[in-house]
């Protein structure tokens, strides 16, 4: 929009000094050549009165030594010619050539060819001009023709009109400049909108008060801080609701667990409470897990807007962590449910993110992958330095112990895109990978929307809230997250976490 605004406003600047420069720089070339011209009629009228003197007396020596004394002057050939058309004194190599014999015929006629034509950088060098001369008589005694030289009037005119040049370019930087600073003075409201929206889709806290410009926009301005006040208000009370009504769930649940424990059972209706008591669990679980997304997504809100309170502001933001520490507190589960969970390379890296929000993270998509992936599936935690280095490309075969590969290998397919990471300064890149059945290539963008479950895992325990979960807490870490297909045949989700060294 700065350019649509800014181009009219310098096609009419440089109309305006074209407009100035060029009737300036004809004047300065017409009155130059007005001074050169009354010179030289100064000097012919001078010629003149000795040429009819001379033809008078039949006797040149005085005009030829006055004509000598003209041309070491001004540097000017000159001749006089009689009445007859012959020469009766040239000085300076100037010949009786057509063009010097037609103006002697008009001048004869008594039409002097005095004028100078306008004088511009690129004229000639020298112009022709004559002149009559009567001795008392109305007929013409003959003419003076005049070589006019017009080299250090065009040096003159050259260098004014450079001058001029000098001050249009500087005035068109001027106005370049003011319409520069009045463009942006136009337009501060307008890029401080779209920071405002930005910040807005990004859940962080519009900054509208140091705007100005003209009172127009400063009103839409003053109109769209309180659309995102209101915006706010509206989610941050959406937010609260959801965290106390899951709050307030929790002791009528847990009151009608108590009476459903208490209740006297036989045989006929011990399947239904179990039933009963497989939905409270289940409800539970949903609020439970409601409860950590609404604490998550406040917490991603805080950290987006720069207001870090409460738990965001106290935690401890950076630790230093390895596949192999993610890994530890989940292998004994794995390994009693028939699966292999197994991590690749042994680099310490430390990342700007919680422990317990990376550790939350991890367990929530390993027991997604318990949970989807299938019976002895194998499972692999990948964590590096982004670009990656230094990470085995092999996947072990059956047989093959779990545990740590070849560090000094080939780096796999996996890390190739490492480097589209790298934005805010370094990153680290945690993959978590499975060879199960994964999901579809067009359900990939549905993953991580609330309560959005993949149709083959509905019949499968889970609430929805999973991998929700992990884009808030990333989010509140000021971490990534995407989902493709694993080399493996499975779902692989890559985590990018901001490295501090």
């Amino acid at each position: 929009m700065k350019l649509q605004v800014l181009l009219p406003l310098m096609l009419f600047g440089l109309l305006t000094v074209i407009a100035i420069i060029v009737p300036a720089s004809e004047g300065i070339a017409v009155n130059r050549t007005q001074q050169l011209t009354l010179q030289r009629a100064t000097s012919m009228d001078q010629i003149v009165q000795r040429a009819e003197t001379a033809v008078a007396a039949d006797d040149a020596s005085g005009l030829e030594r006055y004509l000598e004394r003209f041309a070491e002057t001004y540097g000017e050939a000159a001749m006089v010619v009689d009445s007859e058309g012959q020469v009766v004194s040239s000085v300076g190599g100037l010949e009786l050539d057509p063009q010097v014999a037609s103006l002697v015929l008009a001048a004869s006629r008594t039409v002097p060819q005095r004028s100078i034509s306008t004088i511009y950088p690129w004229s000639d060098d020298t112009h022709l001009v004559a002149e009559p001369f009567a001795n008392g008589a109305s007929a013409a005694s003959g003419a003076v023709v005049l070589e006019v030289n017009q080299t250090e009037a065009k040096a003159q005119i050259t260098g004014w009109w450079a001058l001029v040049a000098l001050a249009g370019l500087l005035l068109l930087l001027l106005l370049f400049a003011a319409s520069q600073f009045w463009t942006s003075w136009v337009l501060r409201p307008v890029r401080a909108l779209d920071a405002a929206a930005n910040a807005l889709a990004e859940q962080r806290e519009p900054d509208l008060a140091a705007a100005t410009g003209p009172l127009e926009l400063r009103r839409l301005s003053s109109s769209f801080a309180r659309m995102s006040r209101g915006v706010e208000d509206a989610l941050e009370q959406q937010r609260g609701f959801v965290a106390e009504a899951s709050h307030q769930l929790r002791n009528p649940l847990a009151a009608i667990r108590l009476r459903i424990d208490a209740l006297p059972r036989d045989e006929a209706e011990e399947a239904a409470l179990e039933a009963v008591g497989g939905d409270l669990d289940r409800l539970e679980h949903v609020v439970d897990r409601m409860l950590v997304l609404a604490d998550a997504e406040h917490r991603a809100t805080a950290e987006a807007s720069g207001r870090r309170t409460g738990f965001a502001d106290g935690a401890a933001r950076e630790h230093l962590t390895s596949a192999a520490m993610l890994t530890a507190p989940h292998e004994e589960r794995f390994r009693e449910e028939g699966m292999r969970l197994r991590f690749d390379g042994d680099e310490e890296i430390r990342v700007a993110c919680r422990k317990s929000d990376l550790e939350e993270i991890v367990e929530t998509m390993l027991d997604n992958a318990r949970k989807y992936a299938g019976e002895g599936a194998s499972v692999t935690i990948r964590f590096a330095a982004a670009p990656s280095s230094g990470w085995s490309a092999a996947v072990p075969g059956e047989g093959e112990p779990d545990g740590p590969l070849d560090g000094r290998s080939q780096p796999p397919e996996a890390f190739e895109a490492f480097a589209a990471f790298e934005i805010d300064g370094p990153r680290a890149v945690l993959e978590i990978s499975d060879d199960g059945p994964g999901v579809d290539e067009d359900e990939l963008a549905q993953l991580g929307t609330r309560f959005w479950r993949s149709p083959s895992h509905r019949s499968l325990p889970g609430t929805g809230l999973g991998l929700a979960i992990v884009g808030e807490l990333a989010r509140a870490n000021r971490a990534t997250v995407d989902y493709d297909r694993a080399p493996e045949g499975g779902l692989r989700a890559r985590i990018s976490l901001v490295r501090t060294w």
